[in-house]
């Protein structure tokens, strides 16, 4: 599944973070320890934007520019109508791919270990985007 927390709550939250007043963000591990991560939009954006401001993200973490653009693509294609406020983007890192739910609908993958590792980073290397704060699991 594209969504990391499994079947709706089938992965503990490890930590949350705001990111910007654009959408919060929480990261989940997986049953297999694969990291995920969950961005709840506190504003509508366009698709165009939402995707571009991820890729501006990723693309210095990562030296696989296809699967940027791939990464783009599935972005844009996910998300016909925006990004309105409240919609949730699941990423899932697990098995070499990254892969995309919109409002718990799996909408594609691209298959990248680079592309994985640099999503995992936006949001929890010494560069991140925002600090997340740990949790304890509920």
């Amino acid at each position: 599944t594209d969504d990391p927390r499994g079947s709706r709550g089938g992965a503990a939250t490890r930590n949350y973070g705001i990111s910007t007043s654009v959408y919060a963000v929480g990261r989940y591990e997986t049953k297999m320890k694969a990291p995920g991560f969950v961005l709840k939009m506190a504003m509508g954006v366009g698709a165009e934007k939402m995707a571009s401001s991820l890729v501006d993200a990723v693309k210095p973490r990562c030296g696989d520019a296809k699967a940027v653009a791939d990464f783009k693509d599935l972005m844009v294609q996910a998300l016909p109508d925006g990004c309105k406020k409240n919609t949730e983007l699941c990423f899932a890192t697990g098995g070499g791919k990254l892969g995309l739910s919109v409002n718990g609908k799996s909408r594609g993958s691209v298959a990248s270990k680079p592309l994985c590792k640099a999503f995992c980073g936006v949001y929890t290397d010494k560069n991140a985007v925002c600090k997340l704060a740990d949790v304890e699991d509920a």
